[in-house]
């Protein structure tokens, strides 16, 4: 059986998922980093050295400051950064992995042979 046109299918759905997600990502990324700097502000963690472009959750002096939350703040958008080009690089290998070995045979069992 001939399956040279269906190996480069996977590469080539795997790459228009990835346009897809990295699109999605471009979208949504400015309101992550706008919740992400919110929380960062005086009323939620309140850390050092923060100004928020509006003045409004910009860094508190007077308030206390919890530094593993603005630690695991300033990770955040980085790790969902990694995370998806990870997972579109490992959907791309997947799919193009997938279709070089080929389908099963499923076995059929309503069906004797007679000899």
């Amino acid at each position: 059986m001939n399956n040279r046109g269906q190996l480069g299918m996977g590469l080539m759905m795997g790459m228009i998922v990835a346009l897809f997600v990295f699109m999605m990502m471009s979208a949504f990324l400015p309101a992550m980093v706008e919740m992400l700097g919110i929380s960062k502000g005086s009323n939620a963690a309140n850390c050092v050295d923060y100004v928020d472009p509006s003045g409004t959750y910009s860094y508190n002096e007077s308030l206390d400051t919890d530094t593993i939350t603005c630690s695991i703040l300033n990770f955040t958008i980085g790790m969902y950064v990694l995370s998806i080009v990870f997972a579109v690089i490992s959907g791309i290998l997947t799919g193009k992995i997938y279709m070089s070995m080929g389908q099963e045979q499923q076995p059929s069992y309503g069906y004797q042979q007679q000899y």
